[in-house]
This record gives C-alpha cells, structure tokens and sequence, in this order.
C-alpha cells in the first residue's frame, strides 16, 4: 500500500509540474501575439491604401552647392559687347574670382569651403541714379545620408549668396574741335582827301592781313568798296563777282584806290552790300559775314541816304558783323557805336597796325562738344559654398566559435546507509491481552531519483520539495497504522 501511495502522489505531482509549464509558455505566446498585433496595428496607419492613386513621379531636387555652381558658371560665362557698340543692358564687362576648395578634417567631420565673386558690368540707362544698394542676403541649405556596408555618411551643403548693385558715372568728355569755316569779308575803304595820311598805312595792313588768312588756310572770299559822297561809291567786281578768293587779285584791286572827295556817306555802302542781291554772301553753316570799314571821319547823312537805324537793322537782317577801324576820338567813335555794338563788331585805331587786331576775329573757329559721361551697372554677386561630412564607421559582425561542452566526470555516489529502525514494543491496556508477537518495520526500500520536468521556476523547485515531504508523512502515517492493525 505504501509504494501505491507513492506512485499515486508522484503523478498527481508530475501532473501539476506540466501543468504549470503550460501555463508559462501559454503565456510568452500570447505577450508575443500582443506585440506582433501592435506592429501590424502601427503598420496599417501608415501604409496608403491600395485605392490610392499612385504619386506622380517628381524631378529630384539639385542640391545648394550643385544649383549655386551652375549659377556661377552661368554668369562666368555672359556674352559680353564691346563698350563702344554697347546699348542700355548690354553686359561690357565680366570679373570671375574663385578661391578653394579647401578642406579641413576633425575626426570624423570634414569641412569643405570655396568662394566665389562674380562681378558683372553693364551699360545702364542714362537716367540710373548714382549710388549703390543695400546688400541682399539669402542661404539655401540641404542634408543627405549615405549608407554603405562600412559606414553612415551625413551630408549637409550650405550656400551663402550675397548681392550688392553699385550704379557708377564715368566723367563728362569735353572734346574740341577746330572747325575750319569760310568767311565773306568786304573792306569799306574811304578814300576822300582827308584820307590822305592814312591811305598807305591802311593799304598796307589790308594787305598784311589778307596774306595772313592764306597762311593760316583760313578759306576766306574777299569784296572790296570804296566810298566817299554816295554817288562816286565803287564796288569792285572779280570776274562778275563782287567776291574773290584769290588774294592777289584782291590786292591788285586795292592798289588802286586814290583819294578824292569831301564827304563821307558811309551808311550808304554799308546798307547796300546787307541788301543788294550783287553780294552773294555764303551760307553755310560754319559762313561767317564780316564788314570793315577803314574811316577817319564821322558818318555824313543827308536826305537822300540810308539812316543810321535803317543801316543797322540791314546789316542784322543780312548777319553781317560790322568792325570800324577809325580815329578814337569821341565824337567819331560815338556816331559809329550803334552800328558795331549791334552786329557783335569791333572798333580799332587806325594810327595802329590793325592787321593783327583784324586777325583776332579770323582765327578758325573751336567747337566744344560735351560728351556725357556713360552710366554703369555694376552687380557683384559674392558665394560661398561650405559642404560638411560626418562618417560613422560600421561595426564589423564576429563569427561565433563553436566550442564542445567538456563531458563531466561522473563522481562516485556511497550507497546511502540505511540504519533499521529500532522496533516498537506496544504495551497493552489493561483488560488488553498481553501480545508476544513484535512487528519490525522492513527498511526502507532505496529511493529513485524523480526525474521532474526542468521549468527553470523556483516554483518548481518549492513543489518537488513539498511532494518529497507529503509522501514521508504519508509512509510514516501507513507505517503507524500498520503496526497498530497487526
């Protein structure tokens, strides 16, 4: 009875023992299928929907450094125009200044810089106001990451543009150039007899003059009169001209002046070389009209002559400028100051060498022309290009060794001593016979190892312990009640 005790609580034991470990391994899968559920749960709020329509496809972006490059390379390479075939926004100019790349290592940083300034030149509007602008700033930057199979590589470009307008004035050109026009000059000689003491000396600087206007090139046409009462006035003519351009002739004609008479009708001349259709005056742009008329007496004027205002206005309608080579005296001066003061003339000494003073009035003519200054359009454009590198190096996966577990030496076990149980001597109560006959426990037969399942649970342990200790009892609880049934 005893031993099927024992068998009976070993199963109830092992029974309990599988029990427990499928409880534990129930449990790790049903922690397992929580998490797993978590993950599909986490997977299907991110994943589109299959009735969705596919993104369209997208051109990827280039990064800062490769947009700002092509940008240089762009303005480096403008179309420039000659300055003098330029027209309002034409590039004249293009200055390229480039610095780098260069590099600097720290760990596993790399830094890479370069520079570049691009100044770009250009015809503006005339009206442009002079100045410079503001700097306008601006910064475009991008990350990327590189994955290989020895390292992760983070990428981050940053481009710094910087641009400043500088609107410039080139100095006002003044050029001068000596025009080289044609002068109409009639000389109005008196030769009345108080001309007498002049007439040589006023031959003489004529001539000094006329030569000097050849020598200087000056393309001059040459009319001579000689005056004194209005009806003996003379008016050379040159080959059916009342002009010539041949000196010689001129000074010819004037050699044969000779004084003779009293009165000096000079506004009579003078109106009529302004008016007659006989003088053929030029009229070319560079044509200058001059009059001189050598005098040492003041104007005589009767009924029959043109006024002193007729005579003036005449001279102005035809642009003759008047220059009276005379005696300074006051009165004389006086009577000829309306007729020279109001054609722009002069008013020499005769008793001087007047040639010269002639020639004052002949010299070419020098035009200034402005040349304004061109209005430019500087744009300088400064960028700065900065590429940093970090690289983390993978770690490299070890092979496993597979080592062979030692085989344990089993130790000797000593057979386990069993000392016999000292017999129990019952003594009867009274009215009990007394009985001679003495049970004595066998020994107790040597135990099995149980062999339990391994649940690796300190439970488990605590319940084999338990087990072992409830079947002593339960042997030692049989073995009393046998000994009092016997």
């Amino acid at each position: 009875m005893i031993e099927k005790s024992l068998l009976k609580r070993g199963r109830v034991l092992k029974k309990y023992t599988i029990s427990r470990k499928q409880t534990l391994t129930l449990a790790s899968v049903v922690l397992g299928t929580v998490f797993t559920g978590t993950t599909i749960a986490s997977a299907d709020d991110v994943a589109p929907s299959t009735t969705q329509a596919a993104p369209a496809a997208t051109t990827a972006a280039k990064s800062p450094i490769t947009a700002a490059t092509e940008e240089i390379n762009a303005k480096a390479n403008t179309p420039v125009v000659p300055a003098d075939k330029a027209k309002t926004g034409d590039v004249i100019a293009v200055d390229v200044k480039k610095t780098g790349p260069s590099a600097k290592t720290d760990g596993a940083d790399t830094t890479t810089t370069s520079t570049a300034t691009i100044k770009t030149t250009s015809l503006a509007d005339p009206n442009t106001p002079v100045g410079t602008s503001k700097p306008v700033s601006s910064t475009k930057t991008a990350t990327s990451t590189k994955e290989t199979a020895d390292y992760t590589e983070t990428t981050t470009e940053t481009v710094n543009k910087t641009t400043v307008v500088e609107v410039t004035k080139e100095a006002d050109v003044i050029n001068k150039k000596e025009v080289q026009g044609t002068s109409d000059i009639v000389f109005v000689i008196d030769k009345s007899f108080s001309m007498d003491d002049h007439i040589n000396n006023t031959m003489k600087n004529v001539e000094t003059f006329v030569r000097n206007l050849s020598a200087k090139n000056i393309q001059a046409r040459l009319g001579l009169v000689e005056y004194e009462r209005s009806d003996r006035t003379k008016y050379h003519d040159f080959n059916g001209s009342k002009f010539t351009t041949d000196p010689e002739s001129f000074i010819s004609a004037l050699k044969t002046i000779k004084t003779f008479g009293a009165d000096e009708n000079a506004t009579v001349p003078l109106h009529h070389i302004a008016t007659s259709a006989d003088y053929n005056w030029g009229t070319g742009a560079n044509n200058h009209r001059f009059a001189f008329l050598i005098t040492d007496e003041d104007i005589d004027l009767t009924k029959d002559t043109p006024t002193k205002e007729a005579t003036l206005k005449a001279l102005q309608d035809a642009g003759i400028s008047l220059t009276v080579v005379g005696k300074t005296y006051k009165s004389i001066k006086t009577d000829f100051d309306p007729l020279v003061n109001g054609t722009n003339g002069l008013y020499l000494n005769i008793n001087k060498n007047f040639a010269d003073l002639l020639n004052v009035q002949f010299a070419n003519k020098v035009v200034e022309t402005v040349q304004k200054g061109r209005v430019f359009k500087v744009q300088t454009d400064k960028y700065e290009l900065i590429s940093k590198t970090h690289r983390v190096a993978k770690a490299k996966p070890q092979t496993p060794s597979i080592q062979t577990p030692a085989t344990p030496t089993p130790t000797p076990q000593k057979p386990a001593v069993v000392t016999p149980a000292k017999p129990t001597v019952f003594t009867p109560a009274k009215n009990e016979p007394v009985k001679t006959e003495v049970y004595i426990a066998p020994a107790a037969l040597p135990q099995k190892e149980a062999s339990l399942p391994n649940t690796g649970s300190k439970n488990s342990i605590a319940l084999t312990t338990l087990g072992l200790g409830l079947l002593s009892m339960g042997a030692a609880f049989g073995l009393s009640r046998k000994t009092k049934k016997d």
